[in-house]
């Protein structure tokens, strides 16, 4: 008798472990028209230097520029993207290269989503990439 109420609570525990492991396959219908995607989007963002730049370039994941300026930058910048990229890369060619520190302030506001928000530091020249949430 035992036994068999062991039995008995050992598959009644393992029904919801089960469940929990197994995904359920959803039938997802076709919808003609362009994905979410595919949809033009304009995302604005911010760059703020803590330093004067004679260089500054955004490339997205395919080494492609997203934003570039060969002309000095200096404090904040204010543009827009023609989409938002999975990665962004940011590098920065300082003026005056020997500060203690370099950060640079990337501030994403995608339409539809929440503001994201990221500092980027090195001790010279940056050269950094972001893996977007």
């Amino acid at each position: 008798m035992r036994t068999l109420l062991t039995a008995l609570c050992l598959a009644l525990a393992a029904l919801p472990l089960w469940r929990m492991t197994h995904s359920r396959t959803v039938p997802v219908a076709d919808v003609p028209g362009t994905t979410v995607a595919e949809t033009p989007v304009t995302v604005p963002f911010q760059l703020q230097l803590s330093a004067p730049a004679k260089r500054v370039v955004l490339r997205d994941e395919a080494d492609e520029v997203l934003w570039e300026s060969s002309a000095a930058v200096d404090g904040m910048v204010e543009a827009t993207w023609p989409r938002l990229p999975r990665n962004i890369q940011l590098q920065v060619d300082w003026v005056t290269p020997g500060a203690p520190r370099y950060f640079a302030k990337l501030r994403l506001d995608p339409p539809g989503s929440e503001t994201v928000t990221h500092v980027f530091d090195a001790s010279s020249d940056l050269d950094d990439l972001w893996e977007l949430p």
